[in-house]
């Protein structure tokens, strides 16, 4: 799969614009502060459905705005478009989705999404993975995987509402002195 053209909108440094791409390998080049970093985090966007370096989504979001669309046309077998919308939760006054995913212009889930354009970001601090902690390198490595492998995503989300769950549990058994035995299922899952 090549992603063919990228377009876009309220995004980072970007208001509005266009980017096309050619078959085989592309460089991007620019001075300092130019968005080159901008367009190698939408395209990631578009691959993986998050970010690699936003804390928080409305980060994404062109200051001021209160929407952001980033568009992309991937050619593999057949066509296909990919696109995400941003917002900060409201839109004119009115509540929406913070993120919703669209294929050729159908809303989908994030595990649905994923997998139509696959990215590998690798930059210098990435070097970490060799020589810091072994977390890391399984966080880098479901990164991965998560665009490859549905079941694995399925399994990963429902690993870690797990341990969400089990993590709200121990802070409830030390604070409140709530059972053990809950414990249980949790370690089992």
């Amino acid at each position: 799969m090549i992603i063919k053209s990228i377009s876009l909108q309220n995004f980072r440094n970007y208001s509005q614009k266009e980017f096309s791409f050619m078959a085989g390998t592309t460089l991007i080049v620019g001075p300092n502060a130019s968005g080159k970093t901008n367009l190698l985090e939408a395209i990631y966007l578009l691959a993986a459905g998050k970010s690699f370096r936003a804390g928080l989504e409305n980060e994404m979001i062109g200051y001021g705005r209160e929407i952001s669309r980033v568009k992309g046309e991937i050619k593999s077998s057949e066509k296909t478009d990919l696109e995400i919308v941003l917002t900060r939760g409201e839109v004119a006054g009115e509540k929406v989705a913070r993120k919703k995913y669209l294929v050729n212009g159908v809303y989908r889930r994030a595990l649905d999404f994923m997998g139509n354009l696959r990215a590998v970001y690798f930059r210098p601090e990435d070097l970490e993975l060799v020589t810091n902690s072994p977390s890391l390198r399984r966080k880098y490595l479901d990164s991965v995987l998560v665009q490859v492998d549905r079941e694995y995503t399925r399994c990963l989300l429902s690993y870690e509402k797990g341990l969400r769950q089990r993590n709200k549990l121990l802070e409830r058994i030390r604070d409140e002195g709530a059972p053990r035995g809950q414990l249980l299922f949790w370690d089992q899952l």
